[in-house]
């Protein structure tokens, strides 16, 4: 095909995917040597301090209407952050517990700095109760990490086999190619964006892998079922096969990232990381789809003839 873009121009976009991992890595190095860790680790990973609080007017909104609405979560919300923020606390997650609670999650807080938070709290909110206060060790943050890895391997060894069933070794080695390719990708703008890594971060990779290999598995269905009919080399057949999927990749990403959009502007700051992490990898999950899978499983179907 004169005009292949997908297949003909491969180099390109693996040399555009190489530049990004590379500056990933790089980033990922520095970080190490100034803090001691590739990532901005949150106290899921490192240890921290954990808060159950009652809040005077959200408890009386609750008693009063049997629960308390988003808008008053997501002021309560705001204020707690804000007092952490002004208190220099770091790695804060704040989240609704029991319904009618909030569960803080932070840096670890020694008595004082622990009373001086409750204290701006009450000034900022009006009656605070710290219902539970709970240390969350840096052992448990060890033992989540490699959970959290062995969780990210069977996941992918699980999808190798899968694909290998449904289509061949070589559409298998393509694909976990490409989902190695998102991984490393989401991972290093991670790191260069300075994005909290925590047990949420983890669920977005793992969702990340899911929607990249569905997007995958559709263009290869697509190549399997042109192979069939179409008489052209299989270089041509899959370009074929992109641009005929293409649309359809196109619009679902879009509808997803616009959703994900929506949730970092307007669902508040605890979300911001999370979603970053979502809009980063659900984009280059597409094209990965597109731009690596395809591209890689011609080169191996060309060394293997």
């Amino acid at each position: 095909m004169n005009n292949s873009i997908f297949i003909g121009k491969k180099n390109i976009w693996f040399a555009f995917s190489s530049i990004l991992i590379i500056l990933g890595i790089v980033s990922m190095v520095r970080n190490t040597s100034l803090t001691g860790a590739p990532f901005n680790l949150g106290i899921d990973f490192t240890g921290g301090t954990n808060l159950i609080l009652k809040v005077d007017a959200a408890e009386k909104v609750f008693l009063e209407k049997g629960e308390i609405s988003a808008q008053v979560r997501q002021t309560v919300r705001q204020q707690i952050t804000e007092v952490l923020v002004s208190d220099n606390i770091q790695h804060i997650q704040v989240t609704v517990a029991d319904k009618r609670y909030f569960s803080v999650k932070s840096s670890v807080l020694n008595k004082e700095t622990l009373d001086k938070v409750v204290s701006d709290l009450k000034d900022k909110l009006g009656g605070v109760t710290v219902l539970q206060s709970d240390f969350i060790g840096p052992t448990i943050g060890k033992d989540l990490q490699k959970q959290s890895v062995l969780i990210t391997v069977v996941a992918i060894f699980l999808l190798l086999i899968y694909i290998t069933f449904r289509f061949e070794f070589w559409a298998a080695l393509a694909a976990i190619l490409a989902l190695v390719h998102d991984t490393l990708i989401t991972l290093g703008l991670s790191s260069l964006l300075h994005l909290e890594v925590d047990s949420a971060f983890v669920a977005a990779i793992l969702t990340i892998l899911g929607y990249s290999i569905n997007d995958t598995i559709v263009i290869f269905d697509r190549i399997r079922e042109n192979t069939r009919t179409l008489k052209d080399s299989f270089a041509d057949i899959a370009e074929i096969s992109i641009r005929q999927t293409l649309t359809r990749s196109i619009f679902t990403v879009v509808t997803v990232l616009i959703v994900l959009a929506a949730i970092f502007f307007f669902g508040g700051s605890s979300l911001h990381d999370f979603t970053s992490v979502l809009l980063i990898g659900i984009f280059f999950g597409c094209y990965s789809s597109i731009f690596i899978a395809s591209p890689l499983l011609v080169m191996f179907k060309k060394l293997n003839d």
